[in-house]
């Protein structure tokens, strides 16, 4: 049976115990085990929600991040200290390139809020730009370059090329197919 959980968005009912805050996270149960799908913004909502869901978060036996803006990423600490060691994270190559974006004329990172030596000391880097099966019928679907229809891209997200400011290729954005009884199920972040 496949299962997918929200624990990190933006939206939460006053009436319920759950907490949101701006970015996302999936918790996904399939067959094969279990994958985290982004970390949120700040970890405490992902930590939160999960333990209200009875989410063991230490038996999580991949992780895959769809880019590597903050508000996917910010969380990756909190749920270190909480995951196995040496934990497969899934993600593009181009994971550790700098992001900004501009707000009231000044720049400010975006980008991932870790360093590489940090994530490898405490997981296994699966870094590729092409479609990966991380849990038998849980894949990756390797970076998204090209899209015919609007997608978010902001005006003011940018990288450094350079010293030059450009629009932010999105060269890391991927999302997850999941096989399921009657088909696919794509879980984008």
């Amino acid at each position: 049976m496949l299962t997918i959980r929200c624990l990190v968005e933006d939206t939460a009912s006053p009436s319920q115990p759950f907490k949101a805050e701006h970015g996302v996270s999936f918790h996904v149960e399939a067959p094969a085990g279990q994958v985290l799908f982004d970390t949120g913004a700040s970890g405490a909502v992902l930590l939160h929600n999960a333990d209200l869901l009875g989410i063991d978060l230490a038996a999580v036996d991949a992780l895959a991040i769809s880019h590597a803006h903050d508000d996917h990423t910010g969380g990756l600490r909190r749920f270190m200290d909480r995951a196995r060691p040496d934990l497969p994270l899934y993600a593009s190559p181009d994971l550790f390139r700098p992001r900004y974006t501009r707000r009231s004329g000044k720049r400010k990172s975006i980008g991932l809020p870790y360093s590489r030596s940090e994530l490898e000391a405490r997981l296994y880097l699966c870094l590729t730009p092409d479609p990966v099966e991380m849990l038998h019928g849980v894949w990756t679907t390797g970076e998204i370059m090209h899209r015919r229809f609007f997608e978010g891209r902001s005006p003011s997200h940018h990288v450094l090329v350079n010293g030059h400011r450009l629009a932010d290729p999105y060269r890391d954005d991927l999302s997850l197919v999941l096989e399921a009884d009657g088909g696919l199920v794509v879980v984008c972040g």
